[in-house]
Parts: C-alpha cells; structure tokens; sequence
C-alpha cells in the first residue's frame, strides 16, 4: 500500500476504540496526539451541527430582528463557515497523517481492508478483535438480497380516527393542525418519545457503551450489521450457548426500551438463565442508523428475526421475544407476524402511547399531542398484542413511575396522589385488553371488568390472596375446568374462545381471576430496576395442560 493511499484512507476511516487481546485482558487503543486533537474537533463540528439543526429557527428569526443588513449578516456567515471549513480540512489531514504513522491502526486498517475485500468467517474473527465505529463495520446480513421474499408481509394495525366519516370541510380545517403535527413528529415529539436517539446522548454515554460491550464480547457475543428493508443498518450483539446451557437453544432477542441499548439493556437476564441471546439497537440509537418511527422499527425486528431464523439457525418456534417498557411495541409487532414464536415477555409495558403521552403534555395541547401521536407516532401495543394467539407473559412492575396515567379517583374508588399508583399502570389496561379479547364469553359484563380492575388496583400480595380469596378462587378447580373445556376440543387452544359460554356468574368471576394470576405477574419495582431472574420464563400455555396425541 502506497504512502498517499495508506494516508487518504486514515482520513476518513473509522476511530478505534479499543483492541480485544486473546486472554482476560484487553487495552483501550491510545491515538497520538494529533489524532487525539483531530478527533476533538471532528466530535465537536459533529455536535454542534446536530445542536445546530434545532436551534436554527431561533437563529434565523434572531438574525432577521437585528439591525444588520442582510448582505452583511450573509457575508459575517460565510467568512465563519470559510474558517470552520478550514479548520475541518486540517483536523482530517492531522489525525489521517498521526494514524498512518501509528503501526497499531495500520494493523487495524489492513484487519479491516481484508474484510472488506473478502467477509468470511475467518476474516470476521479477526475483525472482532477491534472495537470502532460501526459505520465502516462490513455488512453481515442485508435483508433484501439474502432473503428473497424481503421478510413478512406486514399487517396494518389503525387506531386513530376514521377520515371517511369526516366532510370535506372539516379535513380542509384540520390541515393546519396536520401539518404542524408532521414538524412536531419529525422533530421534537420523536425525540421525546425516544430520547435514546438524540445524538448528543449517544456520545455522552459512549463510554459506558464500551463497556457494555466489552463485557458482551468476553461472555461469547459476536456483533454483526444487518440491513433492513428500508436501508437502515442494525447493530447487534448475539450470545450464543447452545450446546452450554440447558436453554442454550432457545433464543431470546430483546427489545430494548426508548432510551436503552443492548450494551446496558436488558439482556442479562435471559443470559443468566442460559438462553442464548439476540440484542439491537432501534434506528438511531447507538451504531443503528435511522430513526425510530414506526415504519423503521417494524423493519428494524422483521429484520432481526429474519437473521435469527435464516442466519442464526434458530427455528421459530425456539424463539422467545421479549420487550421492555416500549420495546414492547416491536416484540407484540414482531409476535403478530410470527405467530408460531415460542413466547412473548412483556416488561414494564403499556397498552397505547396515545394515554402516556396527553398525560405528560398541556391539558391545551391534547388535540394535537393526538393529532401527532395517532398520524406518525401510533405505538398501540395492545391491538398488536390481541392478534396474537400463543403463550404470553406480561410483568408488571408495582411501584412503576413510568408507564402510570393518573385517574382521579382511582379505579379501586380511593384517593391517591402518589405518580407510581399501582391501579393506574397501563400495564392493567393491556391485561384487560388480552383478556378480554381472548376469553369474550368469559369476560362478558361489568361485574368480570370491576372485580378484575379491583384486584389489579392493589399491589401487595396478601390484598391480592385476600380477594382471591373471598371470590373463591381455587387453582386446582380452576386447572380442571380448563382442562375439561379443552378434551372437548381435543386440547386444541384457539382464540377468541368459547371457554365460559355456559357458565354462571361466579365462575366466570372466578376464572377471570385466575386467569390474571397466570398471563400476569408481579415484580416489586420501580420502571428501570432489572428483572429479576426467577420471573423470566415462557409464561404460561392452556394447551400444556391437556396432552396431545
């Protein structure tokens, strides 16, 4: 490689991070000091033009009220954009010239070269001995041209408001309102519904992201691109241990909250318990590119269990999908298109954005916090979710501060001031919601809903025994009635069912209780506290209950 060409390609290659020695140590790659400096002042111009790109309306309209004429006001710019430009040029040239001159990135640069020319396995081993920026990081698995069918057909889930009912005169009155809910969507609102996508986050928590994957990569994980359908590039970390663990062949892939990543997110619990693991960063987060709207995280986990399925070699049905907090959004999406999924876990999460977000805004602003949500941002979990026939657990954390809208009074018909009350986590409405669309003929009327709502308003376990209790709950009974109405349909479990189209109003309250206690469990927890080991697991499946032929 030729003197000018080694330098040309250390201008604009990526920064390395850290060097994965063979053995328990590894080492935090040192630049020089030009790179250093060079990189400084690259990291900074990136900044301040993602800074820029929101404050430029407070700007401009700053710079038209001032008394300057605007031929000055142009000229003072571009002097300064001449200035920025050059110092941009020298900061290139100082790190490109200080990395070629390092023998450490040169072995780098060469590493990744090769695998550039030629990504085999062999050459990707040698890759994942570097951590660096994940845009130059080969493609391992493109959607588009390694499946021929592109992923599943997606099916189109609308809540919101029915256009054709509505004349010609109130759409044309509603224009202003749409549009500006399409500049709030595409650049506030996003933000806030996904502050793990703001760039100046990313670079913040860089540090501990490293680490995070540090820690990954010495427990087995091999990060890998995957482009999705739309041309996002999705980073990923996948611990395999199969053939380690007893669960080692099942694979969970976790679907990260809206300002978690998989380096500190939640895969550490299914780790600890053997599953082998598949963790992504949303669009935008992280090494991902994007943004995370619907559309893009739709694509986003088709992609991923696409190349858990055709790449990975894990059968669908030896998948479980899990989701946290609003990850929850693309594991039920993912759920309702791969039906035939060993299970879906459900953390800390809620039925429908819409709630959460009118809460958190003006009570002035409720028409177009709808408005914004409903058009571009319409995460509702609960209608995905109910399209979905197999094995379900939802967890629910009791002193969440999250995903609680405040009802004056409380359903349980009590005061209570207190942001994290158990009986207003969204997590019951998404129970209900289940339910009820699973078991109509059993949740048939307002006295199944109240005392359901009842029970869920209460947190503690002797309340919750106590209720159980005094409605007569018994598991054994409850399982044999299960267990009978399944035999009549020869153990086959399909939704919505039948189950409790002749039974009286006792049992049905009865069951409907029962049936809470097994699609939903408890942990004593704030929002963000980790999930306990001992609550992860498939969730419970009627059909375990009858043997089949």
């Amino acid at each position: 490689m030729s003197v000018f060409r080694l330098l040309f390609q250390c201008i604009f290659s990526p920064r390395l991070n850290k060097i994965y020695e063979v053995g328990p140590i590894d080492k935090v790659y040192e630049p020089k000091n030009l790179e250093r400096w060079g990189d400084q002042i690259l990291t900074s111009f990136g900044l301040m033009w993602s800074f820029g790109l929101y404050a430029m309306p407070f700007v401009s309209t700053f710079m038209y009220r001032r008394s300057h004429p605007l031929a000055d006001q142009v000229y003072g710019l571009s002097k300064m954009a001449a200035g920025a430009g050059i110092v941009l040029i020298a900061s290139l040239v100082a790190r490109g010239y200080s990395r070629a001159s390092n023998p450490i990135y040169v072995e780098f640069i060469r590493t990744l070269n090769k695998a550039k020319v030629h990504y085999s396995s062999d050459s990707k081993q040698q890759l994942l001995k570097y951590d660096f920026e994940f845009w130059a990081w080969p493609v391992d698995f493109d959607i588009n041209t390694d499946v021929s069918d592109g992923g599943r057909k997606k099916h189109l889930v609308i809540v919101g408001r029915n256009e054709s009912a509505r004349g010609s005169r109130e759409l044309l009155m509603a224009l202003p309102c749409r549009l500006l809910s399409y500049i709030l969507a595409h650049t506030f609102a996003l933000k806030l519904m996904y502050p793990g996508s703001i760039s100046i986050l990313n670079y913040a928590m860089g540090s501990t992201l490293l680490q995070g994957r540090v820690d990954l990569i010495k427990k087995g994980g091999e990060r890998s691109k995957l482009v999705t359908a739309d041309g996002n590039a999705i980073d990923t970390m996948f611990v395999d241990q199969r053939n380690k663990s007893d669960n080692g062949n099942i694979l969970t892939i976790a679907c990260e909250g809206n300002c978690g990543f998989y380096e500190i997110g939640i895969m550490g619990t299914p780790l600890s318990k053997g599953y082998s693991v598949l963790g992504w960063n949303h669009p935008g987060f992280g090494g991902s590119t994007g943004a995370p709207y619907p559309s893009q995280e739709q694509n986003g986990i088709d992609c991923v269990i696409t190349y858990a399925i055709k790449h990975l070699g894990f059968p669908e049905n030896q998948i479980i999908l899990y989701g946290w907090s609003i990850g929850g959004y693309t594991a039920t999406w993912a759920a309702m298109h791969y039906p035939s999924i060993l299970s879906l876990v459900l953390d800390a999460t809620f039925d429908d954005v819409l709630p959460l977000a009118i809460s958190r805004m003006p009570k002035p602003l409720e028409g177009l916090v709808r408005a914004t949500v409903r058009d571009h941002l319409n995460l509702n979990i609960a209608e995905q979710l109910v399209r979905y026939h197999g094995p379900v657990l939802l967890i629910r954390r009791t002193d969440d501060e999250m995903v609680c809208v405040t009802e004056s009074p409380d359903v349980s018909g009590t005061e209570n001031t207190e942001d994290n009350n158990v009986a207003w986590n969204r997590g019951n409405h998404l129970l209900a919601k289940l339910l009820t669309r699973r078991y109509p003929y059993l949740l048939r009327g307002s006295p199944e809903i109240s005392l359901l709502r009842k029970f869920l308003s209460v947190s503690s376990s002797h309340a919750r025994r106590s209720i159980l209790d005094q409605t007569g709950v018994d598991e054994d009974t409850c399982l044999e009635m299960i267990k009978q109405h399944l035999s009549l349909h020869n153990g086959a479990v399909a939704y919505p069912s039948d189950f409790g189209a002749d039974f009286e109003l006792p049992d049905r309250l009865r069951l409907t209780l029962f049936l809470a206690t097994k699609y939903m469990k408890d942990q004593h927890s704030q929002h963000c506290t980790p999930l306990v080991r001992e609550l992860f697991h498939t969730g419970w499946d009627p059909a375990s209950l009858v043997k089949t032929p």
